[in-house]
C-alpha cells in the first residue's frame, strides 16, 4: 500500500450499538453494521484523497458493485465494536476494500469484502482514478473471489416495495443498504426469530429510482441458503441478485 508515515494503511473506527438499531433479540441489525462499514470506508477514502469530496469535483461518485459479508456473532445493544478497513485489491477499473469487525475483546465477529467503481455522473460509466496502491502484502479476509450470482428463473415467493424519499442517498438513487433491508424484509418474522443470518452476498446491477415499484423474489436452496433478486415492476428490470445463508438460532449459546 502507500508507503508514507502520514498515511493510515488500515483505518479504524469505533461504534456503539444504539437502542434504535437492534432487532427483537436486542442485537445489532445487519443494515446498521453495513452503515458503519460504509461510514468507515468513507472516512478512509477521504483520508486517502479519493473520497466523495475529491471525486465530486471531477464529476465522479463511488458506486458499490458487489459485496460479501460473513457474520460470526452480532453485537448486542450497548456494546462497542471496532471496524477496520483497508484497500485490498484493484482490477482494471474496480477497487476492492476489505473489512473486519471486532468486539471489545478484540475477537473477530464479522468480515466483509467489497468491490467499488468510480462512476462518471453523466456517462454512468466507470473511470480510472489514475492512482494505485501497493497491494501485494495486504490482507484478504476471504481466500476466494466473489461468486457470479445466478439469475432466478422462478421464485417461491415475493414481497413488494415502493421507493420513497427516505430510501435515497446523496446521489438521488436508492442506497445500497436499502436493498439489503428489503431482502431481509422478505423473510417472515417467525423465520427471523428462529434463525440468524450467517452470510450475505449481493451483486448490484442497476439503480432504483424515486417512486419505483419493486418486487423482491426468493428461491430456497439447500442448507438454509436462499437466492434473491430485486426487480422493477414496470419493466421487469433486474436491479440486484443476492444469496443469503442462515443458521438455526441456538438460544442457549453465547459468545
Amino acid at each position: 500500500m502507500i508507503r508514507n508515515q502520514e498515511i493510515k494503511e488500515v483505518w479504524t473506527d469505533e461504534y456503539k450499538i444504539p437502542s434504535y438499531e437492534v432487532d427483537v433479540r436486542g442485537t445489532a441489525t445487519l443494515p446498521i453494521l453495513c452503515k458503519f462499514m460504509q461510514e468507515s470506508a468513507w472516512h478512509h477514502a477521504e483520508h486517502l484523497g479519493v473520497g466523495y469530496s475529491h471525486l465530486i469535483e471531477k464529476n465522479l461518485i463511488w458506486v458499490l458493485s458487489q459485496q460479501l459479508i460473513r457474520m460470526y456473532f452480532f453485537p448486542k445493544w450497548g456494546e462497542t465494536i471496532q471496524i477496520h478497513t483497508w484497500p485490498s485489491g484493484k482490477g482494471r477499473l474496480s477497487y476492492h476494500r476489505d473489512f473486519k469487525l471486532l468486539d471489545r475483546q478484540n475477537r473477530t465477529i464479522g468480515i466483509a469484502t467489497t468491490i467499488w467503481y468510480a462512476i462518471d455522473l453523466l456517462s454512468r460509466r466507470p473511470q480510472s482514478l489514475g492512482f494505485d496502491f501497493h497491494l501485494d502484502d495486504c490482507e484478504h479476509v476471504f481466500s476466494h473471489k466473489l461468486n457470479k450470482l445466478r439469475s432466478l428463473n422462478s421464485t417461491d415467493g415475493s414481497k413488494s416495495f415502493q421507493v420513497g424519499y427516505s430510501d435515497l442517498d446523496v446521489n438521488e438513487h436508492v442506497n445500497n443498504i436499502r436493498y439489503i433491508e428489503w431482502i431481509l424484509e422478505s423473510f417472515t418474522l417467525d423465520y427471523q426469530k428462529s434463525h440468524t443470518l450467517k452470510e450475505i452476498e449481493i451483486k448490484y446491477l442497476a439503480e432504483a429510482l424515486y417512486d419505483d415499484k419493486l418486487s423482491v423474489g426468493f428461491k430456497k436452496g439447500e442448507n438454509l441458503t436462499y437466492y434473491h433478486h430485486l426487480v422493477r415492476d414496470e419493466n421487469h428490470k433486474e436491479l440486484c441478485r443476492a444469496r443469503t445463508q442462515w443458521d438455526v438460532l441456538n438460544f442457549g449459546s453465547d459468545r
